[in-house]
């Protein structure tokens, strides 16, 4: 395996590892035993999370948005360069369906247990840039403010509520 047939596959499972791993365990052997430096993934991770902003930015995907925020939340470090472009990119989706704002939403307050400091808003408040977690929580708050006969969305808009008082609890 030469380093940019590991680049590829490693794009292909969107920089992660573990996704690697387990759906192909041969070829991440192989790659490990290639001992790619850590910077190497860094940049390769950069560079797929720029590639991803570029395509949200024609396509105005919200799964696009949810890539970028998985690139970003599994980097070693947590620069305030790629957290504005999530911000920016928060206002490139297309918010046309209720259930594309509650997975956002998601993203951004986390999926797991509020001990876990899941999502955007943690991990920008945990890397010093509480401007930003503010700004992503108002974001949250103005995208579950739209309306829907879907009761399984409504009842994710009221989960999402609820995780936001406990998240605003837990930083301020």
């Amino acid at each position: 395996m030469t380093y940019e047939e590991a680049k590829r596959i490693f794009f292909k499972y969107d920089c992660s590892l573990f996704g690697w791993s387990r759906e192909e365990p041969d070829t991440y052997e192989i790659f490990r035993s290639l001992n790619i430096p850590k910077e190497t993934l860094d940049n390769w991770k950069a560079e797929m999370f720029l590639n991803i902003y570029e395509q949200l930015k024609e396509a105005g995907s919200g799964r696009l948005f949810l890539r970028l925020c998985d690139i970003y939340a599994n980097k070693h470090t947590h620069d305030k360069e790629s957290l504005l472009i999530l911000k920016d990119a928060l206002n490139k989706v297309n918010y046309t369906e209720p259930e594309v704002n509650a997975y956002v939403c998601e993203s951004l307050i986390g999926r797991r247990d509020i001990s876990a400091r899941d999502g955007l808003i943690f991990i920008a408040y945990d890397s010093g840039e509480k401007q930003i977690a503010e700004e992503l929580m108002q974001s949250v708050l103005q995208l579950i403010n739209v309306s829907t006969s879907d009761e399984y969305t409504l009842s994710r808009f009221e989960d999402i509520k609820n995780r936001c008082a406990l998240i605003n609890s837990k930083i301020n």
